[in-house]
């Protein structure tokens, strides 16, 4: 289900000149295909071999010693910043569990404007808003339970198809108020989902096929010297958002970024906050505070990736 969708917005200056296999920093992309075959690929330059094997995008993984059904979704995007315009994959790993935090007291649910928050099972069963300390949970009835990869999933959908958020930030006022006709979106089918039918998702995406969004790339580093694409998976800008003209970086992304690596340690990953541009090995890392990626695998992990970049 989803409702109130809108064309993205074009920034107002967005005028970069970069050609390069790795990036690094803040860019447009425009989904160009979703689990593309090999004849998609080798379309958009992948070396393929006529006789290779299609990419799999359904696996069974094991963990906590069970067998879970795990599916990829992998948009491939066109960076839009850049004059020749790369073609890259985003990844994300949708899992058939429901999130449950390390007691097993409480899972994690998702309401249809995309917020999430943490509910005993018996909130949950009878579809209460959980009560936190500090007061009720900032989320809305009816709520479904959050499978492992769904938040991240929906968050992108609701950014690349610009869908009017429940608040919006008023500077006037020095807070947050509600909108007069927010967008939502849910996903439906999590099961299709997860056994590689995507169909649910591209009959999203095909309501702007046109839109773009703003994603936070950076690289993983590995400790044998190598440099992998990555991007952030925990949210994203709008595309019409441009770089503050004090700092040169977009105020959004760096709150993303430094939300993410807060308390943080020893993780191969590094973001930027600027514009988009070429990674390099002495380039200087936007934070020391790092730390372990996310929970499920992303385009940041080697881990069921067939898929190389660009040699």
């Amino acid at each position: 289900m989803i409702t109130n969708f809108n064309a993205s917005k074009d920034p107002s200056n967005s005028n970069f000149d970069y050609d390069f296999r790795k990036y690094i920093g803040v860019a447009s992309v425009n989904i160009l295909a979703i689990n593309p075959n090999n004849a998609k690929l080798r379309e958009y330059g992948w070396n393929i071999p006529e006789d290779a094997d299609e990419p799999a995008y359904t696996f069974v993984v094991e963990r906590n010693g069970k067998q879970v059904k795990t599916s990829r979704v992998r948009f491939l995007v066109k960076v839009t910043d850049l004059e020749e315009q790369p073609v890259i994959p985003l990844d994300f790993w949708c899992s058939q569990e429901v999130q449950i935090n390390n007691e097993g007291s409480k899972c994690k649910i998702i309401d249809s404007y995309g917020r999430t928050a943490w509910g005993t099972k018996e909130e949950v069963t009878k579809n209460k808003i959980p009560q936190y300390t500090g007061g009720a949970a900032n989320i809305a009835t009816p709520y479904k339970m959050c499978h492992r990869g769904e938040e991240e999933l929906v968050t992108f959908l609701f950014k690349y198809l610009n869908i009017t958020p429940l608040q919006v930030y008023d500077r006037l006022k020095g807070g947050w108020v509600n909108t007069k006709n927010p967008g939502q979106l849910t996903i439906d089918n999590w099961s299709a989902i997860v056994n590689g039918d995507i169909k649910e998702i591209a009959e999203y995406v095909a309501l702007q096929p046109d839109n773009k969004v703003k994603v936070i790339f950076g690289v993983k580093n590995t400790d044998d010297n190598r440099s992998y694409q990555a991007f952030l998976n925990t949210g994203y800008l709008g595309n019409g958002s441009i770089p503050d003209k004090n700092t040169g970086e977009y105020t959004s992304a760096r709150k993303l970024i430094d939300r993410y690596f807060a308390g943080r340690t020893d993780s191969p990953y590094v973001f930027d906050a600027c514009p988009v541009k070429e990674w390099q090995v002495t380039a200087t890392a936007v934070s020391e505070n790092t730390g372990d990626m996310f929970d499920e695998p992303t385009s940041t992990s080697e881990e069921v990736d067939d898929l190389p970049f660009f040699e």
